[in-house]
């Protein structure tokens, strides 16, 4: 009894807390900012990204025009991933596709965004280490950027999945 209340215990500190934006559209040639204010409170040992936005180019390469960042209400910022038109190699290219669909950025995946394939479901290393938020508090405004530099709109929304103590 005593090793199934620690087990419980145990579990309901380690469990992941979920926080959901909801459906933005970010616009053709832009700076799209996506507000996700958290009033609970928690230092992150742990912080995962689920994120899922449909480009609508038209050759299914929209993908390519985006760069998407993580920023925290303390300042500091996580690439998660860019295309071949916002910056240097490793990168999405043009067969890349316009989704990112149920893509959980995870430090401790074994597979880099850029070696997955469209629409790129389930877990990926990001382009830089979401470690970064480790030690910070939970509480305030997260924002997810996406910067569009194509003449095409599209839709984002995403998760943020926290551990804290």
């Amino acid at each position: 009894m005593k090793k199934y209340l620690f087990s419980l215990l145990l579990s309901s500190f380690l469990s992941a807390t979920n926080y959901s934006s909801t459906s933005t559209t970010f616009t053709s040639n832009s700076l799209t900012f996506i507000d996700l204010p958290i009033v609970d409170s928690g230092t992150i040992t742990d912080l995962n990204i689920e994120v899922d936005l449909a480009h609508n180019h038209t050759n299914s390469e929209g993908l390519r025009f985006i760069t998407v960042q993580l920023l925290s209400p303390y300042g500091n910022s996580v690439e998660l991933g860019h295309g071949d038109q916002n910056g240097g190699n490793p990168n999405w290219g043009g067969n890349d596709g316009n989704t990112l669909y149920n893509t959980v950025f995870d430090d401790e995946s074994s597979t880099l965004i850029y070696d997955g394939t469209a629409p790129f479901a389930g877990s990926y290393q990001p382009d830089a280490s979401l470690s970064g938020f480790d030690g910070q508090s939970i509480t305030g405004t997260w924002q997810l950027l996406v910067n569009n530099t194509t003449s095409y709109d599209g839709t984002v929304e995403f998760t943020v999945m926290v551990e804290t103590d």
